[in-house]
């Protein structure tokens, strides 16, 4: 640390690098926190969380029972052990009838949030009332819904127990049209957090599909796990994961890179400028045998190498390096099947639910090492060694691929 404050005062040392070291050192260090708890809500398992982008401040769970719960993070007590309760609840008479199956706030303002459920709804929320200001009645279960965090239509895109992914317009408060592509159920849904109209599906035929919606053919190609899409990337014989389902897709926050998790108990990472499956390696640590669309994470740009955080059905959350499939850490305090994660960058902290109900925190140690020495791993994995900060402090190239990771504009002036 020292050395990095002498060679910032020097000027030879960039603010915005020594910001993104203190943040890898703290991101590498999360463990179950000792002083802060989430009250336990939900009458049945926690199915789903979602963080508020304005000021990473509510947290929303979804609950098996119907329940929708949300939760206030700046809450702070006297003493040096804070236990969160909930600020706003949906009533007993408002609720979804059946297991909320995804909640996401709308990205440009926490007075609305969405929800989807096995009740064959998908239902927009005013904050505020704590009702359902709009309904989209769907004709079977919804797995998952996603709104673009970019985009300036207002569209939101349903992963059903049906073949076909319906859009819902807000504004008009009707669906739009329908992509058809998938030969079963559609399990997962994502939107590109840097291209407004790229949507991203995954089903239980064990497809990837990337869809455009202006274009009347939607599908500009089905993913292969063996690259096929060079040949032919609408082939009916390109799979992503076999012949089994994918329950879980996530993007990084440039959406270079799409992670996706399969019911065959294996993770995938593709590159999204071209289809091609980069054939990274992340073992045989994680476990996904439930049809229910799961929530993984990976850190922000600010975090060099980036880690994914997934939830598996052994009770932890498993922590791999996203670019060479190191199991780096497992995170370990639930009860039960943890069901998702999410993490709140600004803080470095993560928070996972669980089937059990509980809500659990991740925060870094209070009495966290320098960044010059490794960080403590509980389980095998790689380490954060002192190499790897002295590249970070006086490796030009290390400085080149850090700002290439990063969208951000401000780095010269060292915005967070």
């Amino acid at each position: 640390m020292y050395g990095f404050l002498k060679k910032r005062e020097q000027g030879s040392l960039r603010p915005i690098r020594l910001k993104r070291a203190e943040t890898t050192k703290r991101v590498y260090d999360i463990q179950l926190s000792q002083n802060k708890e989430i009250s336990r809500a939900h009458r049945g398992g926690v199915t789903c969380l979602s963080l508020e982008g304005v000021e990473q401040r509510y947290l929303m769970s979804g609950g098996s029972d119907g329940y929708i719960h949300i939760y206030d993070l700046h809450t702070h007590s006297r003493g040096n052990y804070t236990k969160i309760k909930p600020v706003a609840s949906v009533s007993r008479y408002n609720r979804h009838l059946y297991a909320v199956s995804s909640v996401a706030w709308f990205p440009f303002d926490t007075g609305m949030f969405i929800s989807s459920s096995f009740d064959k709804t998908i239902r927009v929320w005013d904050t505020n009332s704590m009702t359902a200001a709009c309904n989209f009645p769907l004709d079977s279960r919804v797995y998952c819904q996603a709104i673009s965090p970019i985009a300036s239509h207002c569209l939101v895109a349903s992963a059903a127990a049906e073949p076909r992914i319906r859009l819902c317009d807000l504004k008009s408060g009707a669906f739009t049209h329908s992509l058809t592509g998938h030969t079963g159920e559609v399990y997962s849904c994502t939107w590109s957090p840097s291209k407004e109209h790229i949507l991203y599906s995954g089903g239980n035929d064990g497809a990837v599909r990337v869809w455009d919606i202006r274009r009347a053919s939607a599908c500009l190609m089905s993913l292969d796990q063996d690259n096929g899409v060079d040949r032919d990337p609408l082939a009916e014989t390109n799979s992503a994961h076999g012949n089994k389902g994918v329950n879980g897709l996530t993007l990084t926050s440039d959406g270079r890179y799409l992670v996706t998790l399969g019911m065959d108990e294996k993770i995938r990472l593709w590159d999204t400028t071209n289809g091609h499956n980069t054939f990274v390696n992340y073992g045989s640590y994680w476990r996904n045998r439930f049809k229910s669309h799961l929530q993984a994470v990976v850190s922000d740009a600010d975090v060099w190498p980036p880690l994914l955080f997934v939830p598996s059905d052994d009770q932890q959350v498993l922590v791999y390096s996203l670019l060479d499939g190191r199991l780096t850490k497992r995170l370990k305090g639930a009860y039960g099947r943890v069901t998702s994660v999410e993490r709140r960058s600004s803080y470095q902290e993560l928070y996972s639910g669980s089937n059990e109900g509980e809500i659990l925190v991740w925060e870094p140690t209070k009495k966290s090492s320098t960044v010059g020495t490794a960080v403590n791993n509980t389980t095998l994995g790689s380490t954060l060694t002192t190499s790897f900060v002295d590249d970070m402090a006086n490796n030009t190239t290390m400085e080149g691929i850090l700002d290439a990771w990063s969208d951000s504009d401000d780095d010269e002036h060292g915005s967070p």
